[in-house]
């Protein structure tokens, strides 16, 4: 799969830069977040779609040219599985482009490096 990282979604090295840490919930722990660009009319609007693993679990969208029946339809034209998305951008080539973070910009943490940051009351 040809991805396109554009500034979606930003590396850690750019997040620590800025902010001066990296945090999460652990309940996103195990999601993959690819994002659905499309192209033509509605040029740059992205619809992102959560994987578990290899099967999609979700999407959410925060814009606002496209409606509800449009980003459900996009919901159900991204393949059940993770691994189908090659074979699914090269069907809908020059309509939409698929944007997956990079593999080194996955961190994997142990037991140690979850550290509670706030003391409790």
């Amino acid at each position: 799969m040809e991805t396109k990282y554009a500034s979606f979604p930003p590396f850690k090295k750019e997040l620590k830069e800025h902010f001066g840490y990296l945090s999460f919930n652990v309940t996103l722990i195990n999601l993959d977040v690819i994002g659905i660009r499309l192209l033509g009319k509605f040029k740059d609007e992205v619809v992102v779609i959560i994987f578990r693993g290899a099967a999609k679990t979700g999407f959410m969208y925060e814009g606002s040219a496209l409606t509800e029946e449009q980003v459900i339809k996009v919901y159900k034209d991204v393949p059940e599985c993770f691994n189908d998305l090659t074979s699914y951008e090269e069907k809908f080539a020059g309509r939409l482009e698929v944007l997956a973070p990079q593999k080194d910009n996955y961190v994997f943490i142990n037991e140690m490096e979850i550290v509670r940051k706030i003391k409790p009351i």
